[in-house]
């Protein structure tokens, strides 16, 4: 049994005789040029790759990044979950690939006698986690998926020796892109919470080894650049084990190239090493290298235009998609539009009407701000082709805002998230189809009305507690 990392989060598994690649993010940036593979991915590895399988935990770029799926190969089998939400599917068949294999909650499948993927799905957005179990070791590929309470002693029930745990350790959320104007200098995230997160996360799980995974990314845009200095790196997960005396499970830092076998044991790189002992200068040459790429997408940028008719038309759409219960909410308060391009833009958006004006400048208000501020390049993207839910995740935007206005946003973009996941409109929720798929969940459920309950008994929302 061999197991190899191949990027933030693409990892190579081969065993029995069959090869299994997750969320091949192997070439390029993602995120409109705001996030790069750090270290890069070793080449020589992804070009020689050849997987009989694919599996994608979820739709997120890092994860489903298409032009590293067309590198494997359309002909390669895919495996996703199946969930209420058919997006990743869809997607796939448009992108050409012929074979998709689904599979529900806690559905193991076997492409031979002694090669098991079983595969748990977690929160409304459908993440999902992977457990692969060959030849006597297990791997728990938790990945961006925070399973805790139910579902994640279900999973540890059902596979109760865990050898390796691959896990985030750093937020990829768009808490940071704040701008809290009457509170300048609160914080917005307490970015090393993730840290400790992972930590009690790894040991809940009773792993031997705990990998820290799916945040090995850098920010190169000249917009996001800045954030580098917010990312939890794996250095900084050893420093915590130290500090807490965590030795169980044992942590191992393994980067692009560092692999496992039953054989021979860890082939870990001293050369990766350097991307963390001098990160600020090796961030410089990363940009410096990728620069070409980077001008030109900053030229495409600054040269596109968009029309109030495109955003009329986009809105139309989502506020007919939107109870207009819940649009009441932003009676009085549009959000505004503040784009960059072949000129400057702005749009003020009355979600409770379902007007789109034009402006000037936006209106001031007094409550304060309530700005969205990105690239018209970004906003078509996001409507074109409903990708509203990647954009906190892209650090491409900027939300202006005061602390009386800042929770619209928030309230703004997870119905953006309801829209894009197919929870709305309603009578799509409602289905039969839906309930069905969600019934093997139920711990989930329990789980959602304990944390819902915790909260109004004004105890907060904490993950952790429930582990």
């Amino acid at each position: 049994m061999f197991f190899e990392i191949l990027s933030h989060a693409g990892l190579h598994v081969r065993s029995a005789g069959v090869s299994l690649v997750t969320d091949p993010w192997l070439v390029g940036s993602t995120y409109w040029r705001s996030w790069w593979n750090y270290p890069p991915p070793r080449e020589d590895i992804t070009e020689s790759l050849r997987p009989d399988f694919i599996y994608l935990t979820h739709i997120h770029w890092d994860h489903f990044q298409g032009p590293s799926l067309r590198k494997l190969g359309k002909k390669t089998p895919v495996i996703i979950p199946r969930g209420p939400y058919d997006r990743m599917k869809r997607d796939l068949l448009d992108m050409g690939f012929k074979e998709i294999i689904e599979l529900g909650h806690g559905e193991t499948f076997r492409p031979c006698r002694d090669f098991a993927l079983t595969s748990y799905h977690f929160g409304p957005f459908l993440d999902s986690a992977l457990v692969v179990e060959a030849e006597g070791i297990t791997l728990f590929n938790a990945n961006d998926a925070k399973l805790t309470g139910g579902p994640l002693h279900q999973l540890l029930a059902r596979h109760p020796r865990i050898d390796f745990v691959f896990r985030s350790h750093s937020s990829a959320n768009g808490r940071l892109c704040y701008e809290v104007v009457d509170a300048p200098g609160a914080p917005v995230d307490d970015i090393e919470a993730y840290i400790a997160s992972f930590a009690r996360f790894v040991k809940r799980t009773g792993a031997r080894y705990a990998v820290p995974f799916a945040s090995n990314h850098c920010f190169l845009h000249k917009d996001v650049f800045a954030f580098n200095n917010t990312i939890q790196t794996p250095r900084m997960v050893e420093e915590h084990f130290r500090k807490h005396g965590i030795t169980s499970p044992e942590l191992k830092v393994m980067l692009t190239g560092d692999s496992w076998s039953t054989d021979a044991g860890f082939s870990i790189s001293a050369e990766t090493a350097r991307y963390f002992d001098d990160r600020d200068a090796m961030l410089e040459r990363y940009r410096d290298e990728k620069k070409a790429k980077l001008e030109k997408f900053y030229a495409l940028e600054a040269r596109t235009r968009i029309s109030k008719e495109e955003v009329e038309k986009y809105f139309s759409r989502f506020c007919a998609a939107t109870p207009a219960a819940v649009r009441r909410v932003f009676r009085g308060r549009p959000i505004t539009y503040v784009l960059q391009g072949a000129e400057r833009y702005v749009f003020e958006v009355d979600l409770d009407r379902g007007t789109v004006e034009q402006r000037q400048e936006p209106r001031a208000t007094a409550d304060g701000p309530l700005e969205i501020h990105t690239s018209a390049f970004i906003l078509r993207q996001c409507m074109a082709l409903d990708l509203f839910c990647h954009l906190p995740i892209s650090k491409r935007v900027r939300y202006r805002v005061s602390k009386r206005t800042k929770r619209y946003i928030q309230i703004l973009n997870y119905l953006f998230n309801l829209v894009e996941y197919e929870w709305l409109p309603l009578d799509r929720a409602l289905r039969v189809e839906t309930a069905s798929q969600l019934a093997p969940r139920w711990r989930e459920g329990l789980l959602m009305a304990q944390m819902l309950k915790d909260v109004a008994l004004g105890r907060g929302l904490s993950v952790d507690r429930y582990l």
